[in-house]
C-alpha cells in the first residue's frame, strides 16, 4: 500500500472519532473539523515514515489531539460566537462594538477571501447546508469544501486579528 494511501485511509476510517475527540478538546464543531484537517496536512507532509495503516492511524489520532489541544490554547483569550447568533442579532445589536465586529468581518470575507472560499462561507455559515450539498453546487469534492471553509476562515482569523493588532498600537 502506498504512504498516501495509508494516510487516506486512515483519516477516513478514523474521521468521525478523530472530530468526536478535537470537538472534546476545543468545544466547537468547526474548530475541531479545522483541527482534522490541519492534522491531516501536518500528517501528509510527513506520509514518508508511516510503516502501516495501523501506524498512520496511531500518528493521525495523535497529531489531531496535540493539534486541538494547541488550536484550544490560543483560542481560549478569545469569545467565540457563532456565526449564526452574530447574523441573527445583528440588527438588534446595540453594542457598537460588536456591530463594528461583525461588518468587519463581512468585509474580510467580501474583500480579501477567493470567490469560492466566500461562497462555501456564505452557504455554510449563512444558509446551513452541509458539505455534500456545497461539494455538488461548487463541483468539488465534500473533503475540498473542508478544506477550503478551513482556509477560509483561518484567513479570517489571522486577517481580523492582525487589524486588531494595528487598532492597539
Amino acid at each position: 500500500m502506498k504512504q498516501s494511501d495509508r494516510i487516506t485511509s486512515a483519516f477516513t476510517a478514523l474521521r468521525e472519532q478523530m472530530l468526536s475527540l478535537a470537538e472534546r478538546i476545543t468545544g466547537n464543531r468547526d474548530d475541531a473539523a479545522d483541527a482534522v484537517q490541519d492534522a491531516f496536512v501536518k500528517l501528509w507532509q510527513q506520509r514518508g515514515r508511516f510503516e502501516s495503516a495501523r501506524h498512520a492511524q496511531g500518528a493521525g489520532m495523535m497529531t489531531v489531539r496535540t493539534t486541538s489541544i494547541d488550536m484550544a490554547r490560543r483560542n481560549s483569550h478569545r469569545t467565540v460566537v457563532p456565526v449564526e447568533q452574530a447574523v441573527e442579532t445583528v440588527d438588534e445589536v446595540t453594542d457598537n462594538e460588536s456591530s463594528l465586529a461583525y461588518q468587519q468581518v463581512r468585509k474580510i470575507i467580501d474583500n480579501d477571501l477567493s470567490r469560492s472560499q466566500q461562497m462555501i462561507i456564505d452557504m455554510r455559515e449563512m444558509q446551513g447546508m452541509e458539505f455534500e450539498d456545497i461539494a455538488s453546487r461548487m463541483n468539488m469534492t465534500a473533503a475540498n469544501v473542508r478544506v477550503e471553509l478551513s482556509r477560509a476562515r483561518k484567513r479570517v482569523r489571522e486577517i481580523y486579528q492582525a487589524r486588531i493588532k494595528e487598532m492597539n498600537a
